[in-house]
Protein backbone atom coordinates (compact mmCIF):
# COMPACT_ATOMS: atom_id res chain seq x y z
CA UNK A 1 0.00 0.00 0.00
CA UNK A 2 1.24 3.45 -1.32
CA UNK A 3 -0.26 6.54 0.65
CA UNK A 4 0.77 9.93 -1.41
CA UNK A 5 2.44 12.71 0.13
CA UNK A 6 -0.55 14.76 -0.28
CA UNK A 7 -2.52 12.86 1.76
CA UNK A 8 -5.47 12.24 -1.08
CA UNK A 9 -5.12 8.70 -2.09
CA UNK A 10 -4.05 5.44 -1.57
CA UNK A 11 -3.32 2.81 -3.65
CA UNK A 12 -3.39 -0.59 -2.93
CA UNK A 13 -1.64 -3.05 -5.57
CA UNK A 14 -3.25 -6.41 -5.47
CA UNK A 15 -1.49 -9.50 -6.95
CA UNK A 16 -2.11 -13.01 -6.86
CA UNK A 17 -5.81 -14.72 -6.62
CA UNK A 18 -8.36 -12.91 -4.87
CA UNK A 19 -11.11 -15.92 -3.18
CA UNK A 20 -14.23 -14.73 -1.08
CA UNK A 21 -12.10 -15.81 1.52
CA UNK A 22 -9.08 -13.76 1.33
CA UNK A 23 -10.98 -10.46 0.01
CA UNK A 24 -11.33 -9.93 4.01
CA UNK A 25 -7.73 -9.46 4.62
CA UNK A 26 -8.21 -6.45 1.07
CA UNK A 27 -11.03 -5.04 3.58
CA UNK A 28 -8.79 -4.87 6.53
CA UNK A 29 -6.26 -3.26 4.74
CA UNK A 30 -8.97 -0.66 3.36
CA UNK A 31 -10.58 -0.12 6.83
CA UNK A 32 -7.03 0.78 8.23
CA UNK A 33 -6.04 3.64 5.95
CA UNK A 34 -10.05 4.95 5.45
CA UNK A 35 -9.87 5.44 9.23
CA UNK A 36 -6.02 6.51 9.31
CA UNK A 37 -7.13 9.36 6.99
CA UNK A 38 -10.30 11.13 6.42
CA UNK A 39 -11.95 11.50 2.97
CA UNK A 40 -8.84 9.37 1.39
CA UNK A 41 -9.44 7.98 -2.07
CA UNK A 42 -8.62 4.26 -2.09
CA UNK A 43 -7.11 2.97 -5.14
CA UNK A 44 -7.47 -1.22 -5.28
CA UNK A 45 -5.49 -2.06 -8.32
CA UNK A 46 -6.47 -5.59 -9.16
CA UNK A 47 -4.45 -5.15 -12.89
CA UNK A 48 -2.18 -8.20 -12.14
CA UNK A 49 -4.26 -10.35 -9.88
CA UNK A 50 -6.91 -12.74 -10.78
CA UNK A 51 -10.09 -11.90 -9.54
CA UNK A 52 -13.24 -14.42 -8.56
CA UNK A 53 -16.40 -13.47 -9.07
CA UNK A 54 -18.44 -12.88 -6.05
CA UNK A 55 -15.11 -10.69 -3.99
CA UNK A 56 -15.50 -8.82 -7.55
CA UNK A 57 -19.29 -8.27 -7.17
CA UNK A 58 -18.40 -7.30 -3.27
CA UNK A 59 -16.05 -5.00 -4.38
CA UNK A 60 -18.03 -3.49 -7.14
CA UNK A 61 -20.65 -2.77 -4.70
CA UNK A 62 -18.83 -1.25 -2.23
CA UNK A 63 -17.23 1.31 -4.59
CA UNK A 64 -20.77 1.91 -5.74
CA UNK A 65 -22.09 2.62 -2.57
CA UNK A 66 -18.90 4.05 -0.94
CA UNK A 67 -18.50 2.05 2.27
CA UNK A 68 -17.09 -1.62 2.99
CA UNK A 69 -18.98 -4.29 3.92
CA UNK A 70 -20.83 -3.95 7.30
CA UNK A 71 -18.66 -7.18 9.07
CA UNK A 72 -15.55 -5.91 7.66
CA UNK A 73 -16.26 -1.74 9.03
CA UNK A 74 -19.02 -2.47 11.97
CA UNK A 75 -18.46 1.35 12.30
CA UNK A 76 -19.94 1.64 8.31
CA UNK A 77 -17.99 4.56 7.82
CA UNK A 78 -17.55 6.56 4.17
CA UNK A 79 -15.14 5.24 2.15
CA UNK A 80 -13.94 6.30 -1.26
CA UNK A 81 -13.23 3.00 -3.07
CA UNK A 82 -12.06 2.91 -6.45
CA UNK A 83 -11.19 -0.45 -8.39
CA UNK A 84 -8.54 -0.77 -11.25
CA UNK A 85 -10.38 -3.76 -12.84
CA UNK A 86 -8.19 -7.12 -13.86
CA UNK A 87 -7.33 -7.25 -17.21
CA UNK A 88 -8.28 -9.61 -19.33
CA UNK A 89 -6.72 -13.24 -19.49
Amino acid sequence: MRIDMDLHSALIEVRGIVTSRNVRALYVIARRANAMVPHLSLVVDLRHAAVQPEPMDELTTSSRVGRLPAASDPYNAPCELRILEPMAA
